[in-house]
């Protein structure tokens, strides 16, 4: 009975993955490994990319597993680089494959100039460190890059225990680097009784509208993109009018590229903000599960929706949220929040998507589509709040902290919802 006990008994701590990116700072010569090591990784994905589909017409339903060794007999220049960077390309190839291969599709090629410009490699036997030479002066050991000069702006405990790195560029020439940890800690205790609770309806002006009045968000507020847009668009066509592959196409390249980091870290530090403090004023929040993708494709709203960033506003609400033993609670997305009166729950199945204000046929109330919506949020998510702490077995807790229905709807028109502005 003892032994029984001690199975099920819960884990007092539990190890969990974080990662932290720092900017780099490489000399000239170890840009330019880096720059053949993205080279080798994307010359290795599309020499094995190609074999496997070749083996997989004949072959069908079984997955070729070949490694970089072979490449490396024919082609020198592949042991210049770090080998743990083209063993983690052919295992990315292999994950790649085995998703799209059932579904008759295949990978794409990576080409030249195109491509994702980074590479993993692994830590083993501190082959990765880094190294403190002064107050600011920090360098991280890279296999085969040697000490690279490390901007560390904020401190990591001893106690991580590293697992791999990511070296990238971005597309303004910088350098990044993601070390990615493993780290104990204790499961945090999921909250059962919500005092506070929040819902936000999707809006494309203002990004998001709460049903309490909080967090109002204005135009200026966000766009950042559309902002910098005439700028871009300037900057493009200079580079229009250039040799393509000269040093002034390089050099205008990343002008652009830093225009366009401009406006996504604009984004993301807003974001953050906004989810942080969310997070901490609420014990749950309830928005709806629309689909930002299908959205942007059928209605046309591909820029705007992208620029807003709501999709990843609700991932960082997510895990801000179960950090703190909080529930981020997602709507169905065919729940009819902006038809449905939150006075008297009638219908109105003939309201479009241009009709800002309507009136109830029912009651006579007099509703703003986007404050309408989220009291209907409120309300349904209340009800899910109250069925999962009373165990409904119908509601799933997902792993990243989103409350959700088990089973979806399954309809056989599109899953486009048309009451997103």
């Amino acid at each position: 009975m003892e032994e029984k006990t001690e199975k099920n008994e819960k884990p007092s701590t539990i190890i969990v993955s974080k990662c932290m990116e720092f900017r780099i700072n490489p000399t000239e010569e170890q840009r330019i490994l880096i720059w053949k090591t993205f080279g080798c990784c994307r010359f290795v994905w599309n020499h094995l990319l190609d074999e496997r589909i070749s083996y997989e017409k004949v072959n069908k339903g079984k997955l070729l597993n070949t490694t970089p060794a072979h490449l490396k007999k024919e082609h020198s220049f592949l042991s210049e680089v770090d080998s743990m960077a083209l063993i983690n390309t052919q295992l990315n190839l292999n994950q790649s494959c085995r998703k799209l291969f059932p579904k008759e599709k295949v990978p794409k090629f990576r080409a030249r100039g195109k491509d994702k410009r980074s590479y993993t490699t692994n830590w083993i036997n501190t082959n990765i460190e880094i190294i403190h030479k002064g107050d600011r002066e920090n360098y991280i050991k890279l296999p085969k890059l040697g000490l690279v000069r490390i901007i560390l702006h904020r401190s990591i405990p001893d106690e991580w225990r590293m697992k791999h790195a990511t070296v990238k560029e971005t597309a303004s020439g910088k350098f990044f680097i993601s070390l990615t940890f493993d780290v104990e800690t204790r499961p945090t205790v999921m909250k059962r009784e919500f005092d506070n609770v929040e819902a936000f309806d999707y809006s494309m002006p203002n990004l998001i509208v709460s049903a309490s009045g909080d967090n109002a968000i204005t135009a200026e507020d966000i766009h950042w993109y559309r902002n910098l847009e005439k700028r871009i668009a300037k900057e493009q066509r200079k580079l229009s009018r250039m040799r393509y592959g000269s040093r002034n196409y390089q050099e205008q390249r990343h002008r652009i590229g830093k225009l366009h980091e401009k406006a996504r870290n604009r984004r993301k530090d807003f974001l953050h903000k906004l989810s942080c403090n969310v997070s901490r004023s609420f014990d749950a929040v309830i928005v709806e599960d629309i689909n930002l993708q299908h959205m942007s494709q059928a209605l046309n709203f591909g820029k705007g929706i992208s620029d807003n960033g709501f999709g990843m506003f609700r991932t960082m609400l997510a895990y801000k949220l179960n950090e703190q033993g909080k529930v981020l609670v997602k709507v169905d997305r065919f729940f009819p929040s902006s038809k449905r009166c939150c006075c008297c729950h009638s219908e109105n199945r003939e309201l479009r998507l241009e009709d800002r204000y309507w009136r109830c046929s029912a009651c006579g109330a007099v509703h703003f589509r986007d404050k309408n919506a989220c009291y209907n949020l409120l309300q349904e998510g209340d009800i899910l709040l109250n069925r999962w702490a009373s165990g409904d077995s119908s509601l799933i807790l997902a792993p990243s902290g989103v409350l959700s229905e088990k089973k979806l709807h399954t309809q056989t028109h599109s899953n486009v919802r048309q009451d997103g502005e």
